[in-house]
């Protein structure tokens, strides 16, 4: 139902093909598109999702008695149970509260908050208006190092509790959807970036449309590690570095100065037949685990899913798709009930599998038939 501000009212408890209705209704259909699609056919956007569905528990009985303790450690904090908003931009294509409801929403229930680089409400807007929390920013290195630095400056200044240095972005990539539907993200809804004092400098300079000057600094396909080297040096935050797949780029993290990684192939929207962030996650654990915590994102939709990848090593997880389509059917209050929903299935399946905390699913047996997954690599003992 819509009322007259346009508005969905979906009950607690909203499946995802409901809150994907109700978004259309309010956002449009492009915009969903722009939620949901991926890169090229769309295989590897499935493949998350199916390599999470072909994993199951081994659960064991008599062993967690009473209600299970959702509270973790992460990075720059404790939070209520082990999930975060995912870093997502242009929210306020789908809902006119933007960051500043999902942000409030994951803090009303003592959840984390990672902010996009290109968000459309800005740092100073969000930490004001969504009040004390746990949230990190994200950051890309761009070709302009002042403007990133300066995405840097916003985090300290606005007491974000970490940088997530996102690095799996050398070219955009190649969206059929929003191709097809003439969508272009930035002509859409200009992040708030370009209202900064870093990015009025380097509109001045090189004048022109201020979309044309920041499709000139992003993406910027010859950054390094070197780069993501300077970004953890020119900061007292710590640094996570996001889009890990391979042990070997975990490694290299680490050994920069990275205060931990977080597994994930950008929700499948990059690259096309790419391996799934579910299948990565273990080898990445085995490298970096002991040393520094793995986060996971990618394909997750329910609180089971969520037991599964800390199962698997991840010691919390980035959810991002589904509140994103709960923000435009219902704004802060649906993106609180969704993410309610999810704790509550966490808690329900740590129950049932044995585990009196999200550390002690790292006990319990997980099976699955996937390439990477299988027995041998896939069983946690």
């Amino acid at each position: 139902m819509v009322d007259a501000v346009g508005t969905v009212h979906i009950v607690k408890g909203a499946g995802l093909e409901d809150l994907i209705r109700a978004a259309r209704e309010t956002a449009g259909a492009a915009a969903v598109d722009y939620c949901l699609g991926g890169a090229g056919d769309e295989s590897t956007v499935g493949r998350n999702t199916a390599a999470i569905d072909r994993l199951v528990f081994v659960p064991r009985v008599l062993r967690a008695p009473g209600e299970p303790d959702l509270s973790v450690r992460v990075t720059g904090g404790e939070l209520a149970a082990p999930l975060l908003v995912s870093p997502m931009g242009l929210q306020g294509l789908y809902h006119r509260g933007a960051e500043v409801e999902t942000a409030r929403a994951a803090a009303s229930l003592g959840l984390g908050h990672c902010l996009s680089a290109f968000s459309s409400a800005g740092p100073a807007e969000v930490a004001a208006g969504a009040g004390p929390g746990l949230r990190w920013r994200q950051v890309y290195v761009l070709r302009d190092w002042e403007l990133t630095r300066h995405l840097v400056e916003q985090a300290e200044e606005g007491g974000f509790r970490a940088v997530v240095c996102t690095v799996d972005v050398p070219v955009v990539g190649r969206r059929d959807r929003d191709r097809a539907n003439g969508f272009d993200r930035f002509s859409v809804e200009p992040p708030a970036i370009v209202h900064s004092a870093a990015f009025k400098r380097l509109h001045r300079e090189r004048g022109g449309d201020p979309r044309d000057v920041l499709d000139s600094v992003f993406p910027y396909p010859e950054s390094t590690w070197d780069d993501v080297g300077r970004v953890i040096a020119s900061t007292g935050l710590p640094v996570l570095v996001k889009g890990i797949l391979h042990p070997d780029d975990a490694r290299r993290a680490h050994e920069l100065g990275a205060a931990g990684v977080i597994v994930s192939n950008h929700g499948g929207r990059q690259l096309d037949r790419c391996v799934s962030s579910i299948e990565a996650l273990p080898a990445v654990h085995r490298a970096v685990g002991d040393v520094i915590p793995v986060y996971f994102d990618s394909g997750v939709r329910t609180g089971t899913h969520v037991a599964l990848a800390l199962a698997l090593g991840a010691r919390a997880v980035l959810v991002g798709r589904p509140l994103l389509l709960a923000l435009a059917a219902g704004g802060e209050e649906q993106v609180a009930a969704r993410l309610e929903d999810m704790v509550s299935d966490l808690g329900h399946t740590m129950r049932l599998v044995g585990a009196a905390s999200p550390a002690g699913l790292r006990r319990i047996n997980v099976l699955g038939t996937g390439p990477g997954l299988g027995p041998e690599k896939g069983l946690c003992s």
